[in-house]
């Protein structure tokens, strides 16, 4: 005898199964700029959330060193087991159009625990091509896609007379008032994650 869910109970069913999904947001912050937009996005998640922290603290100069010689800063662990999370969205700026190197570090070390992942920025914007070459540094290092990759770009904050001006997006501060101008992207990025909202 062939059994015949309904729409409604599936669908029912899937609501539950999203909403009993336990995600963990990891971030990298040099300036604080991701550090705030973590924390946007877990007011919206209600989710844990935890800092990538260097052992030995970051500076322009180790940064450009990290950039030109591809290394890899060495990281504080951090209190949570990924294995344990169903998804876990990455955020941290990108340098030079790389992944923060801290973050890189993070990942390589924390590969085989991650089970499914997206990846948000907030950066300086402009590059087109950016968002597919984080794609593939993330796949690269994690063996796997992301679900979704999406840049929120300070370029796009700034008046006109100032646009493009910004070498760097170190050189900007973010008010946590300004991400409401995000925040259209942001859910956008959160429903492609498959990540439900909490009100």
């Amino acid at each position: 005898m062939t059994r015949v869910i309904s729409f409604h109970r599936l669908r029912d069913n899937l609501v539950v199964k999203f909403n009993d999904m336990k995600n963990l947001i990891v971030y990298y912050s040099f300036t604080e700029n991701n550090k705030k937009l973590a924390e946007y996005v877990r007011n919206k998640l209600h989710c844990d959330i935890v800092g990538i922290e260097t052992v030995k603290k970051r500076a322009g100069l180790s940064i450009l060193l990290d950039l030109m010689f591809n290394r890899k800063p060495g990281i504080k662990p951090v209190p949570y087991s990924l294995r344990d999370y169903d998804h876990i969205v990455f955020m941290s700026p990108i340098w030079a159009g790389k992944i923060a190197m801290p973050l890189t570090s993070f990942l390589i070390k924390e590969k085989q625990n991650v089970r499914t992942y997206s990846f948000i920025t907030l950066c300086g914007g402009g590059n087109a091509n950016q968002r597919e070459k984080i794609q593939n540094l993330l796949s690269i290092v994690l063996g796997r896609q992301p679900i979704t990759v999406a840049e929120l770009w300070i370029n796009t904050l700034l008046h006109d007379e100032k646009k493009n001006t910004i070498k760097y997006a170190s050189g900007y501060r973010i008010d946590s008032n300004e991400f409401n101008a995000f925040d259209k992207d942001i859910m956008k990025f959160l429903n492609a994650a498959g990540l439900v909202v909490s009100e």
